[in-house]
Order: C-alpha cells, then sequence, then structure tokens
C-alpha cells in the first residue's frame, strides 16, 4: 500500500487516507490492535486473525475486481478468481512476515510511522496537518483509523524486510550476457505448412460413409426446443424516482474514487527516427547518430519539424502525417526517450535520444496537465451510480414480495389473477433467434435461465442488467431431428472438414516421420527456407507457434516432437543452422535488462523467505471461512 501511497500522492482518494492516518497518529497516537478475542478465521502460530480483518480484506479485494469488471462479477468468474482463498492468503502472508521480521531483528518503530506518514506533501496545510478535514473524511468514509496505520506499519516492515533480503541479490555482468546470449541466438529453418483447407477440397464424399457419419451426430443437427414464456418483469428504471441519495453520500463516493476519474499529464508528440537494427555493426551506428546530430543542427537553424520528418525519419508510420505519436503519457514509451519527452516545454525541440529503436529527435506539440474534475463536476454523475445502486434493494423487495405470493397462490398465473402486475406472455421461441423486442431475454443472465427450465418449471428471481424476473416455461417442444437429406448441405461441409483436418494431420504425421528416419522431405511437398531468425524477430513466415516450438528444441533435437498445430493447420520444420550473433544493443537496453533481473531476483529472494517461513508455522484456517 506505501508505495501506492507514494505514487499516486496528488490523488483525492489517497490524500484523504493519509491525512486520516497522520492525523490518528498524531493525535491519538499508535491505534489499537483488533479484538483478538473476535471468531478467527485463522490462526499462524497462535496469533488469531479475526474475521473483521477477513472482512476487510475480502471487501477490498471485491471492490478491486468489481471496479475491473464495470461495477459487476459474473457468477462463474467469482468462482475461478478465489477472492477469500486471496483474501486469507494475504493475511496469512501479512503474520508470516511480521514474525519474520521479528526473527531478522527488524521492527518499525512509532517515530518511524509518523515520519512517513508526515512526509507526504500532499496532505500538509501550511505545513502541518487539519484536524477538521481528517474529521469530515473520516466520517464520509466510514475508516477505521487504527486499521489504516496498521496498514501503514505492515508496509514499513514488508518494504524493509524486501530491502534486507535484497542486499543478497547480485547481477553481474556474466549474467547480463547469458540473457543478452539467449536473445541473439539465431537459427535457420526448413520448414512444410499443411493446410486443412487444401486437405478439405481433396475429400471424397461417400455415400455410405456419410451416412453413418450423420447416425453417429445427428443429435448435434437437432433444431434447437421452443419454449413459450409467462413472466413477471421488475425493471429497475421504474423503482428510480423513489431512490434519494444524499449530498453526504455523493461527496463519500466521490473521496472513494476519485482516482477513477483521475488524468494523468498528456503530451501530444512528434518525432524523427533514425533507426538502428539490432545487429548493426558500430560504423552503423556512428553514422545514425551523425545523421541524428545534423537534422538538429538544421531544426536549430530555423528548419520545419514537419517537413523534415518526411523527409528523413525511418518510422514509416511518422511519414506523412508529421511523425505523429499522438497523446502519451508516462510509462506508454521506453524509458530514455520518455525521460527526454517529458523533460521539454511546449514547442520545444530534444537533443538526440537514444533507444532500443535507435536515435530520436523529439518535439513536443502540445501539453495537456494532470486533472481531477472537482466533486461539483462529478456530482451528476455519482448521483446516478448511487441511485442505481440503491434501486436494486427496492426492486428486490417486489419481485420477493411477488414471488412469496406465487407459492402462496401455488401458480404464476394463480397469482396473477388478484396481483395489480400484469402477466406477460410469449410465443414460442428458440434460445438461437429471440425477437429483437423481446429484451428481456436478450439479457443473457435472464436467458440462461429461462431456457434450463423443464416444461411448468418456475424459476428462482432471476437479476438481470436492467431488472428482477420471474419465469415459468408454460411449454417446451423438443423437435426431431431431420432427415439427412434436410440439412445434407451442412452435414457434407462438416463431414468435410473433419476429414480434412484428419488428412492434414496425417501429411504433417508422414512428413515428420520421413525426416526422422531419412532425413529428407517427403516428395512434392512445397519446403521454405528462412534466413537466420532470433526469439524476438516480428516476421510473418514461419507463423510464431512453429518459431517458438524451434527455439523451444535447441539442445534437444532438430526436429519437433510432433507437427505443431497453427489454428486448423499444421507445420513441420528442420534445424538447418544455429549461430550467436554479435550483441549491439544500446546502453539503455543493457540498463533495462539488469534492472528486470535484480528485480527478478529480489522477488524470487523475498517469496523463498516466506515459503521457508510458511514450512515452519503451525497455520490453521478456518474451512467454514473458504465456503
Amino acid at each position: 500500500m506505501l508505495r501506492v501511497l507514494r505514487k499516486n500522492a496528488q490523488s483525492p482518494i489517497i490524500q484523504a487516507i493519509v491525512v486520516i492516518i497522520a492525523v490518528v497518529f498524531i493525535f491519538w497516537g499508535v491505534g489499537a490492535n483488533m479484538n483478538s478475542n473476535a471468531n478467527a478465521v485463522a490462526v499462524v502460530d497462535g496469533k488469531e486473525i479475526t474475521g473483521i480483518d477477513f472482512n476487510r480484506t475480502y471487501e477490498r479485494l471485491l471492490e478491486s475486481y468489481k471496479q475491473q469488471f464495470g461495477g459487476q462479477i459474473p457468477e462463474e468468474l467469482m468462482n475461478t478468481l478465489g477472492i477469500r482463498q486471496q483474501a486469507i492468503n494475504q493475511l496469512v502472508q501479512q503474520e508470516l512476515i511480521r514474525k519474520g521480521a521479528g526473527q531478522l531483528g527488524l521492527r518499525i518503530s512509532d517515530p518511524e510511522v509518523q515520519r512517513t506518514i508526515a512526509a507526504f506533501p500532499a496532505f500538509q496545510n501550511n505545513g502541518s496537518f487539519d484536524l477538521a478535514a481528517y474529521r469530515a473524511v473520516l466520517a464520509q468514509n466510514r475508516l477505521s483509523e487504527s486499521a489504516f496505520e496498521e496498514g501503514i506499519r505492515n508496509d514499513l516492515l514488508a518494504e524493509r524486510v524486501m530491502d534486507a533480503i535484497a542486499a543478497f541479490s547480485q547481477v553481474s555482468d556474466g549474467e547480463v550476457k547469458q540473457w543478452l546470449d539467449f536473445a541473439n541466438l539465431q537459427m535457420q529453418l526448413d520448414y512444410v505448412l499443411f493446410s486443412r483447407e487444401a486437405f478439405q477440397k481433396q475429400v471424397q464424399v461417400d455415400e455410405q460413409k456419410l451416412a453413418a457419419w450423420y447416425e453417429e451426430k445427428k443429435a448435434q443437427y437437432r433444431p434447437a426446443a421452443q419454449y413459450k414464456f409467462n413472466y413477471l418483469y421488475f425493471p429497475f428504471a421504474a423503482d428510480l424516482s423513489t431512490v434519494q441519495v444524499s449530498e453526504e453520500e455523493m461527496r463519500a463516493y466521490f473521496s472513494e474514487h476519485a482516482s477513477r476519474w483521475h488524468m494523468p499529464e498528456q503530451r501530444h508528440l512528434r518525432h524523427i527516427l533514425f533507426r538502428v537494427e539490432q545487429n548493426a555493426a558500430p560504423d552503423a551506428l556512428t553514422a545514425k547518430k551523425e545523421a541524428a546530430e545534423q537534422a538538429l543542427a538544421m531544426l536549430r537553424g530555423g528548419g520545419n519539424f514537419n517537413e523534415l520528418v518526411d523527409s528523413l525519419t525511418e518510422d514509416p508510420s511518422g511519414k506523412g502525417n508529421g511523425g505523429d505519436l499522438g497523446m502519451v503519457v508516462k510509462g506508454q514509451m521506453v524509458p530514455h526517450f520518455e525521460a527526454a519527452a517529458f523533460a521539454l516545454g511546449k514547442g520545444e525541440v530534444s537533443q538526440v535520444v537514444e533507444s532500443p529503436f535507435g536515435y530520436h529527435l523529439i518535439k513536443v506539440e502540445s501539453i495537456q496537465p494532470e486533472s481531477t474534475p472537482s466533486f461539483e463536476e462529478k456530482k451528476e454523475e455519482i448521483s446516478t451510480i448511487l441511485a442505481q445502486q440503491k434501486v436494486r434493494g427496492i426492486t428486490f423487495k417486489k419481485a420477493s414480495s411477488a414471488y412469496e405470493g406465487i407459492l402462496r397462490a401455488g401458480s404464476l398465473a394463480k397469482y396473477s389473477e388478484s396481483a395489480e402486475q400484469k402477466l406477460e406472455s410469449t410465443g414460442y421461441l428458440s434460445q438461437n433467434a429471440i425477437p429483437q423486442d423481446l429484451a428481456l431475454l436478450h439479457d443473457a443472465a435472464i436467458a440462461k435461465a429461462g431456457f434450463a427450465l423443464s416444461k411448468d418449471g418456475l424459476s428462482s428471481i432471476i437479476e438481470g442488467t436492467t431488472g428482477y424476473a420471474i419465469l415459468f416455461a408454460e411449454d417446451v417442444k423438443t423437435p426431431e431431428v431431420p432427415a439427412l437429406e434436410a440439412v445434407r448441405e451442412q452435414v457434407v461441409a462438416d463431414y468435410s472438414r473433419e476429414q480434412g483436418a484428419e488428412l492434414v494431420r496425417k501429411a504433417a504425421d508422414a512428413a515428420l516421420k520421413s525426416l526422422q528416419d531419412n532425413n529428407t522431405w517427403p516428395e512434392g511437398v512445397k519446403v521454405q527456407s528462412t534466413a537466420f531468425i532470433k526469439r524476438s524477430d516480428t516476421v510473418n513466415e514461419p507463423p510464431a507457434p512453429l518459431l517458438q516450438d524451434a527455439f523451444g528444441q535447441l539442445g534437444k533435437s532438430k526436429l519437433p516432437g510432433a507437427p505443431v498445430a497453427i489454428g486448423e493447420d499444421f507445420g513441420v520444420y528442420r534445424i538447418t543452422a544455429v549461430q550467436q550473433a554479435e550483441d549491439t544493443s544500446p546502453a539503455a537496453v543493457r540498463e533495462s535488462l539488469q534492472a528486470q533481473i535484480l528485480q527478478a531476483q529480489r522477488s524470487q529472494l523475498f517469496n523463498r523467505w516466506v515459503a521457508q517461513l510458511r514450512t515452519s508455522s503451525e497455520i490453521w484456517v478456518n474451512p467454514d471461512i473458504l465456503k
């Protein structure tokens, strides 16, 4: 959390959180631990993890996923994500880190927590914390001061542990060279591609075999079942007028979600690229840099940037549009390019900038400062969001009351005789042919539940995207399987496709066996050859799956273990030559690679340390909490 706070120090919600933590510390001191007598959801070496801790972590994870999926997570995805297990894992790991830090003699003092909180300039008012603002934001956000303060302490401790363990991480020049050698390894291939479509055209349809094939597959040609529904629908829109959203609720939502509307600084960039190939010789590098320096001198002498782009740039997408890169934000470009671009003022042109792609001259056309809209600007939108959240409960009560009435009446039809709400009906329809004007069944959740009903089946209350529904399957007609002649055209196409798939696989198998047995390709196949290719080269031929498989076979065999699937097609290759290309990576690439290796080593060491703590600790997790 601490790194997130630092990264987003200007975000209003982060500001609010840290103000809360800071004022709690300064005015009330360190918050007390949670009541350890609460029902434990887990125990780590005798230290209880309470239900309060679990609920807080679970809700935070759930809200994070909801924001990623537009406010609602499908039930199937919820089960796949295992959010309850994630929450338990996080809490257990936090406790393990605290235990391990104690063993290492590491701790976070109260003054350190105070200094860390006070170090955020975004949370200061004339150099000091504002208690009134703290109390207001705390009340709006229903936040626990002790929990947030403890979160800062935990993050400081995790950082200190990581730094202590990471002190043993070092990246030698040899390790960097190994990775560069890995990236610069080249190979040449002979290969043959076998097209399923080509073999499908060779399929001869035998009537007897076709009839036998259809007999085996005929169930898949049965037309979809025809359903006739009666239903009650409770749209959210009908109840929106009854929802009340207070100013306090809107301000609280704005504080919690302000970062969602935050716009980082954007810059409209143009560039002239003098491209450098990865394996370029030193004299070629020098020539490209000199060309860039000459272009810079022309610009300094009054040359027009847009005109020079068309004649000089080696970026194909930049010709004809002044080297336009559009609006960019930090994090989209390679480090050296980005650092230079964001150091310029509006209208300025950079010095010659080196990147993994070559040498650049960068111009800043315009700068759009970072911004966060005010509460007043978002008030109407927030009111709509909160109203839509609240209305679900109101509408569900109506649907629930109706469902109870249906059960008491004994049927949907009897209930509708005395109910004020009109019972709606459909004609016969199938799941793959729903009329356009029947919006209810175009809702995936409602359609899934409805078409799963049997005849005379009553659904539960179904939550859709725009309301709740209760469906009754008045009738279900299951059509007969059609005779072969009635669907012959589709059956022949499907049969030919399946037979073509078998033929193309057999041909690829035969080619590979010929190479294995005789080191020769079968007669009649079209053999293609490549120049030397690296792993990272972007080429259309050979296809990427085949190239990836070939690099995976290096050191094992010159041939694939099996024909390589490329969609519905197959490929077979033979590695004909391998060589180590000279490394000409710019310094920026080497520095970036070294940093990535170091970070990977740090993470591995930390994860191993936590894993060791886990094996040496007694951990109990309440099985009921995961249900």
